[in-house]
């Protein structure tokens, strides 16, 4: 039997659900991956891991199939008007058979979690693995499958890469999410004002000669509520499709100070620095109780 992992949301999710299929595939190796979810919702720029880590999605028309039929099972059960042999009970039914759909749950902690949904042998896997712990035997892996190519690089970014690799200074990321949080209540306002004054003053206590390369898409309201230094480089040119090179240009920074997004997390954990200092939130979300988000030995406030 196939196990079907199910890519989705923006780049950063991608790169879980990609990882956690690397692990996966530990276990079971004819693992598939479907992109269906990509295309019934287009968020952010669509599917992007293929195109920026030149990843082969060798996709199956059949997997497209099943996945599309287990969403729909999925939000029929969810209906209490939908009853009958094929109705709330079919998945249920798909789980006692060993061909149920695995979610990841956001209440149920990590601990024990891997090897549990391992054994069950699950049909598809629809969820967010939010944590490395999910691939962490697989993570050198996970490295070079998102090695970026620096060619793909606009000439702009090229040249602040060139710095970030000779500066004599502590090179510390800021990534500041707004836009698309503003109105979301379940991430909004975690990485306030007050997070990154806190983040900034703690980081400048922990390094020497600090020099801040801020990524953001609204630049102008951390120029508003932050003190950062005159020498401070904002990093305004990369958008739309040209977003991953942020993240590239983050990975290369020394120390992080991140936002509650996948985004800045992979920029954070894809630096190799071996005694990189990552500050991000305590909190990932509002509404959800999403466990081990942040690796153990990045500060959390």
């Amino acid at each position: 039997m196939k196990q079907i992992v199910a890519i989705q949301n923006g780049l950063g999710n991608q790169m879980f659900d990609y990882a956690f299929y690397l692990a996966l595939k530990r276990t079971y190796p004819k693992a598939g991956i479907t992109t269906y979810l990509l295309a019934r919702r287009c968020d952010h720029n669509g599917l992007e891991i293929d195109r920026i880590f030149s990843l082969p999605l060798s996709e199956k028309k059949s997997d497209r199939i099943v996945m599309r039929m287990y969403r729909k099972l999925y939000y029929l059960s969810k209906k209490q008007t939908f009853t009958g042999i094929f109705g709330r009970y079919t998945l249920k039914l798909l789980y006692a058979l060993h061909l149920g759909l695995c979610m990841d749950k956001p209440e149920i902690p990590y601990q024990g979690a891997q090897s549990y949904i391992w054994k069950r042998n699950y049909k598809v896997y629809w969820g967010g693995w939010m944590s490395e712990k999910w691939f962490l035997p697989v993570k050198e892996e996970v490295r070079k499958c998102f090695s970026f190519d620096f060619g793909k690089l606009s000439p702009k970014s090229a040249g602040l890469l060139e710095e970030l690799s000779q500066t004599g200074t502590d090179s510390i990321s800021i990534h500041v999410r707004r836009g698309d949080y503003l109105k979301n209540p379940q991430y909004f306002d975690i990485c306030n004002t007050a997070y990154y004054r806190e983040a900034i003053n703690l980081i400048k206590g922990k390094t020497d000669n600090a020099r801040f390369y801020v990524f953001s898409d609204d630049i102008q309201w951390v120029k508003e509520n932050l003190e950062l230094p005159q020498n401070t480089v904002y990093v305004n040119w990369n958008t739309k499709t040209d977003s991953w090179q942020d993240m590239c240009l983050m990975s290369h920074c020394r120390h992080h100070i991140i936002a509650n997004s996948t985004f800045s997390w992979w920029g954070a954990w894809l630096n190799r620095n071996e005694e990189k200092i990552v500050v991000c939130p305590k909190m990932f979300s509002r509404t959800e109780n999403l466990v081990n988000v942040m690796p153990d030995e990045w500060i959390k406030i």
